[in-house]
């Protein structure tokens, strides 16, 4: 009984949580990332019969489009699909927190603690309006490093157990394919660990096991490329664009690794939270783990988590996200050292209601995006934009042109008619096809209107106005703030 409140608990406080930090709330009048609009119109496209990276292209992987289609499906005015998936998710973080918590510890109020990790984690820096794919990956690392830390705690992993993390491992690399070392370090440390103890057989099984639990999803993928002719542009726009259109570096081997170690601690150290609770996590882990085997388990797990993440030295903010889950050691810690207070805690209805309370002013007050709680859609660029479309035309063609997706299709519910459907951050000599597609359909006049949002100092896209202007006129202008730079938009109509 306790495990069914605890349960229904976690995910009133996670839809709380979200309720002010993400943008798929529906406090927000519209999340206007651009990565997330990106996600979602490949998610329509798709359940508008466009196949995955044949017809249109992104460079995330397949499941993301899915989790985004599935949200697409279940939003119901104003309450989005996707702000759902989002409470699931976090739900299922700290329930698997929970149960980490509990290989230490056990408490008769452990459960309070969880809440305020889950602030922690939508309150940071990293957290980034909401819908990333490293939010949607938190679920799965929190799940295997409970089942890891299970394999010592409590007893050795069984068959199904490795099966459904090599499972969940392959979910999370046909999401983004960097987390992947993760589960390299899960499935070699139990191995060794197997070894170690001369179960050589079952450490041998244990690896075909995980492999064929990533194997399955990943086959259930493969056939869906194969099945629409597509499989090449899948090992294409996932694989070969990600892997080698991101930096230009050529450094030997220990300059990389340098160069990966200082972007990605920088990167962390823009979050504030993080530089407070790192020292105490360090100290946490040290004090926790009794064994120097298990404390060289946890940093191993952390740095190929890490490197993964920043070997391709790039360092957007959202990218720190996964390594979060470790913090759960912090809390921990925290119920072991106050395991008597924290027994003694009284509990009235009037405390809990307090605590709610707390969790909720708590999210808002650090909530990254909060400035744009009950806003009107008009004070967007974007919905007014949209709107002298729409009064213009019944059925528009449009091209998002020389950026990231700004939101146009998913306002006009309009399945883009061009396969680069907006511009990827990959410069020229790394995906022309990005950049020539989107000027042959201006020249070609295939859409009936371009929209062209240009940040301060972006001479590139700037310059390609006059080109524009050849085939297009200038029928309106607007500016908005975005992610604090300033954007002017060019609204352009076919001429007749």
């Amino acid at each position: 009984m306790k495990n069914k409140k605890v349960i229904i608990f976690f995910v009133l406080m996670a839809f709380l949580i979200l309720l002010f930090t993400s943008k798929y709330s529906f406090l927000y009048p519209f999340n206007d990332w651009q990565d997330a609009n990106s996600f979602l119109t490949v998610a329509r496209s798709i359940l508008s019969g466009k196949t995955m990276f044949k017809d249109i292209i992104e460079q995330k992987g397949p499941i993301l489009y899915i989790i985004y289609a599935v949200g697409y499906i279940f939003t119901i005015g104003k309450l989005s699909g996707i702000f759902i998936l989002e409470v699931i998710s976090l739900s299922v973080v700290f329930i698997y927190s929970y149960k980490i918590v509990n290989l230490f510890i056990k408490t008769k109020y452990d459960f309070l603690l969880i809440p305020i990790y889950g602030v922690f984690i939508c309150t940071s820096y990293a957290f980034v309006h909401g819908g990333s794919a490293e939010e949607f990956c938190l679920p799965f690392l929190s799940i295997s490093l409970y089942y890891l830390l299970y394999h010592f705690k409590k007893k050795e992993l069984n068959y199904k157990q490795i099966f459904i993390n090599g499972f969940f491992s392959m979910i999370v690399a046909l999401i983004k394919f960097n987390l992947l070392g993760f589960w390299f370090g899960f499935m070699a440390i139990i191995f060794f660990d197997l070894i170690s103890k001369k179960q050589i057989k079952k450490a041998l099984i244990s690896c075909i096991v995980f492999l064929s639990g990533m194997f399955l999803i990943f086959g259930i993928c493969i056939t869906y490329f194969i099945f629409n002719n597509a499989l090449d542009d899948f090992i294409y726009s996932y694989f070969i664009i990600n892997a080698g259109s991101y930096t230009n570096d050529s450094s030997n081997i220990f300059t990389r690794l340098f160069k990966c170690f200082y972007e990605g601690f920088l990167n962390l150290g823009r979050n504030v939270g993080f530089l407070i609770l790192s020292p105490i996590l360090i100290y946490s882990v040290i004090k926790i783990f009794k064994e120097k085997k298990m404390k060289i388990v946890v940093f191993s797990m952390f740095i190929l988590l890490f490197l993964g993440i920043y070997i391709g030295l790039r360092a957007y903010k959202y990218y720190t996200i996964p390594l979060l889950i470790f913090y759960v050691f912090v809390f921990v810690y925290f119920n072991i050292k106050y395991k008597e207070k924290i027994n003694n805690i009284k509990v009235t209805k009037s405390k809990i209601l307090i605590y709610v309370l707390f969790i909720g002013i708590l999210s808002y007050a650090f909530a990254n995006y909060r400035s744009y709680i009950l806003t009107d859609k008009e004070d967007y660029a974007q919905f007014r934009i949209s709107k002298i479309i729409s009064e213009q035309s019944t059925n528009p063609t449009i091209l998002n042109y020389g950026s990231l997706d700004y939101g146009f299709y998913n306002i006009l519910d309009v399945i883009p008619n061009c396969k680069y459907f907006h511009r990827m951050n990959i410069p020229y000599n790394k995906l022309s096809d990005n950049y020539d597609v989107q000027k042959d359909f201006i020249k070609e006049k295939k859409v009936d209107y371009v929209i062209v949002g240009i940040r301060e100092n972006n001479k590139e896209v700037e310059e390609d106005l006059d080109f524009i202007l050849e085939n297009y006129d200038l029928i309106y202008e607007d500016d908005q703030i975005y992610e604090k730079y300033d954007v002017h938009f060019y609204l352009l109509k076919v001429k007749e």
